[in-house]
């Protein structure tokens, strides 16, 4: 089974493998090793793993990874790189089409990421949908739909928020389902399906993904 969210961390922890000696993170020379620079990125899914399963995926002890949680350069890091991770998040889901199915599991993959990036992938992507609903709707009065553009990011959207919110519902039902009853006025039918996946044991198979990923490259 694929992870989506497990790909950019790979890719990641892979670039920083390979930075030449003269890179900086943030500005600053890089001082970390692979290990802390992995429990860094590990870092997104706080919540759903306890710190001592991401002190196991990046190989090191519970009492380091603790005391590097008191340091401000990693913490920074830390933060740093889930806001860099929210970014791609964010991207690659308005940039490309995905299967039916592949909306419920990324709305999944969403769920069990740390609440603050969690956050900073929803509030930028609700507010964008919320103005293609708007739009829709004013539209929809004059007897017109969306721009081709504008009605692939629709979609996109709202088949990722209908998945979420299908998973686990938030108060943002209110808006996500006025804005399917534009789109199914607009488009009739394109949003009456969900395909969504087995939540039970979903976080338990990352971390073994993530365990068998990173136990090859430590």
């Amino acid at each position: 089974m694929t992870y989506f969210t497990s790909r950019w961390v790979t890719e990641a922890f892979e670039r920083y493998r390979k930075r030449r000696p003269q890179d900086t993170i943030m500005g600053k020379q890089v001082i970390f090793s692979d290990n802390h620079y992995l429990a860094a990125l590990l870092h997104i899914y706080t919540g759903t793993f306890t710190l001592e399963r991401i002190a196991e995926l990046a190989g090191l002890g519970l009492e380091e990874l603790r005391f590097q949680r008191s340091q401000v350069d990693f913490m920074s890091l830390v933060d740093y790189l889930r806001t860099r991770f929210s970014e791609w998040f964010r991207e690659h889901l308005l940039m490309r089409d995905f299967a039916l199915g592949e909306y419920g599991r990324l709305a999944l993959e969403y769920l069990h990421l740390e609440e603050q990036v969690q956050s900073q992938i929803k509030i930028p992507l609700l507010n964008q949908l919320k103005n293609l609903c708007y739009e829709l709707e004013d539209k929809l009065a004059g007897g017109k739909l969306l721009a081709p553009y504008d009605e692939s990011l629709f979609r996109r959207l709202l088949l990722f928020f209908l998945s979420s919110e299908a998973l686990r519902p938030t108060l943002s039902s209110r808006l996500v389902n006025q804005a399917k009853e534009a789109g199914e006025r607009a488009y009739p039918g394109e949003f009456s399906r969900l395909e969504l996946p087995e939540k039970t044991g979903f976080s338990e198979g990352l971390f073994k993904h993530l365990k068998e990923t990173f136990e090859e490259r430590l």
